[in-house]
Formats: structure tokens, sequence, C-alpha cells
């Protein structure tokens, strides 16, 4: 492969990725809806990206929870439909600490339309301890991406056929060779590299990252041990959650450990380890208790081996570059 051919290779990648990045993108300007709901002492904020967009847009549905710490949140399950929205993707984001004693939680779900119309937001319930909240429909315009001269295209004749320019057989060739040439550099540099993981990352990774994550922040050191207990409990609860299939996060304390005393994952020993584990972060978190140096180390490190330990076992051998995990064993 000759540098010129190489840099004609790399200009067109070059102007395909810049085409990518003039493609729509998400909207970071202020919502054009939002409304505030309270309920005891809870606050429900929804807000609403655009009230209306083009059949090539999707619209951002926020809703965020101001709530005292001991509260059981719930948003709705939106599944694949939100009303007659699709839902592309749903996030829930981690507790942050807004006051003494309170967190606030955020859901987001981004809704994508399939024709133009007038669609609507339905109403959604959060479910704060005892409490429902729920909020009004919101209603979003949805227009095609045609002009509207061209929303009902006039049905033309065929045109008749155009002539193609003739190319003389070398010229076939040396079209050919280049293009083969261009389809084996390109095959050559994919080989050269590793392939991206096909899979979605194992709940394992994604907690240990997370841990990572939050060691880095050095919360202890600025003062932060409430919110790094809470944050590292909330590691564990969604560990175990995407592993076992608990519903530690939306659960108290008490109600997870009545689970946990049910569950076949797990032995008595690591029952008693979770309970210890969950009473002394409840204990920084609600009782203003001071953990020392040693009993910080000691939380992570409890978090960490508890990951690592019930993770699955990976198979040594992988087939086709997918990584397969036999089923854990019993008594965990």
């Amino acid at each position: 492969m000759t540098p010129r051919r190489t840099s004609w290779l790399i200009a067109a990648v070059a102007l395909w990725g810049l085409l990518a990045a003039c493609g729509p993108a998400k909207q970071t300007k202020a919502p054009a809806v939002e409304k505030k709901y309270e309920a005891g002492a809870a606050t429900l904020t929804l807000r609403v990206s655009a009230e209306r967009i083009t059949v090539a847009d999707s619209v951002l549905v926020t809703l965020d929870v101001d709530a005292p710490e001991d509260a059981k949140i719930r948003f709705p399950a939106p599944g694949e439909k939100l009303g007659e929205f699709t839902v592309a993707g749903a996030e829930q984001s981690d507790p942050e600490l807004t006051g003494e004693n309170r967190v606030r939680l955020r859901q987001q779900y981004e809704l994508e339309p399939f024709l133009a119309g007038d669609y609507e937001v339905p109403p959604l319930e959060v479910q704060v301890g005892d409490q429902t909240i729920r909020t009004d429909p919101v209603k979003v315009e949805v227009a095609s991406v045609l002009p509207a001269k061209e929303a009902k295209p006039e049905i033309k004749e065929i045109a008749p056929p155009v002539s193609l320019p003739g190319f003389s057989p070398w010229v076939c060739a040396a079209i050919g060779v280049l293009l083969a040439g261009a389809g084996f550099y390109l095959w050559w540099r994919r080989r050269k590299r590793p392939e991206p993981a096909g899979q979605m990352p194992l709940p394992h990774e994604v907690a240990l990252r997370a841990l990572r994550e939050l060691m880095a922040e050095d919360l202890i050191a600025k003062g932060q041990a409430k919110l790094f207990y809470l944050r590292v409990s909330a590691i564990l609860r969604h560990y175990i959650e995407g592993r076992f299939g608990l519903h530690a996060p939306e659960s108290t304390t008490e109600e997870f450990l009545n689970d946990l005393r049910r569950s076949p994952h797990f032995n008595d020993a690591r029952k008693e380890l979770l309970r210890r584990f969950l009473h002394h972060c409840d204990m920084v978190k609600f009782a203003k208790y001071q953990p020392t140096r040693e009993e910080i180390d000691d939380t992570v490190n409890t978090c960490a081996q508890f990951i690592a330990e019930t993770r699955p076992a990976e198979s040594a051998t992988v087939s086709g570059g997918e990584r397969t995990a036999a089923p854990a064993e019993g008594g965990a």
C-alpha cells in the first residue's frame, strides 16, 4: 500500500467521521417544560426537553426526586414504549446529597417518535415511601422532516434511462485493483488491533469500575464520609440486583435483609457479612456515626471482596472472541 493510497483511505474515513459528527445531538438547552410536585417531605420535578420535534429527533424526559434519605423511591419502569413514544434509553443516576438527611435521585428517559403527529408524554407515577406522586401529561408535536409542500409528494413520470459514460477495460481493472487493495488494507489493520467487546459488561465489572471511580474521587479526604458511604452502599446493592436478581437498590435495609434470609444464593456467613456491612453504612448515613480510617478501609475491602468472590466463574477458553460465564455454584 503506497503512502498516496493510504492518505486517500484516511481522508475518506475522516470525511465519513465528519458527516457522522454533523448528525443530531441531544439538546443541552433549558427544558421546554418544567413542573414541580410536592407530597409531604418529597418534591418531584418533571422536565421535558422540547414540545416540538421532528421525526428525526428525540425528546428527553427527566424525573428528579428530592426526598429524605430513608425514603424508598421507585420510578416507573418504561418497558419498550411510553405512550406512543418508543423508549430509546433509560438511565438512573446515583444518589446525590442535597442537604441534611436528604438525597436526590434522577431518572431519565429518551423517547423517539415513529411518525409525524401529536404525541403525549403520559402521566408518570413515582412512589416515594407510602406516597404516590403523579405527573401531568405533556403534549409534544412531532413534525415531518419534509418541507410542507413535499409532505404529500407528487408522483411523477419515470425518467428515461441515462446513458453511462464508457470505461475502457484498463480503467475498470485499475478501479478493481484499487478497491481490492483498500479492502485488504482495512482488513489487515482490523486484524492488528483487538476486537471491541461485543457484549454488555457483566455486573461485577460495572461494580468494580464504579468502586475504583469512587475511590479516585477521594471523598473521605474532602470530609464527605456520608456521601462516600451512600455511594459504596449503592454500588453493592446494584451489583446484587444485577448478579442475583434481588431488588436491593429499591429496598430499605430491613426489607432487603428479610429477602436475604429467604435467598438461596448466599450461605449464612455471607448473609451475616452483608447484614454487618449494611448496618455499618446506615450508621454513617443516618446516625451521624464518624467512622475511623480502619473502618473505612474495611468497608471498601468488604465490598470489593464480596463482588470478587460472588462473580460468575468465566471460562478460560473463549470461542469466536465471545466471553462465556458458567453459573455460580450454590451457597455463595
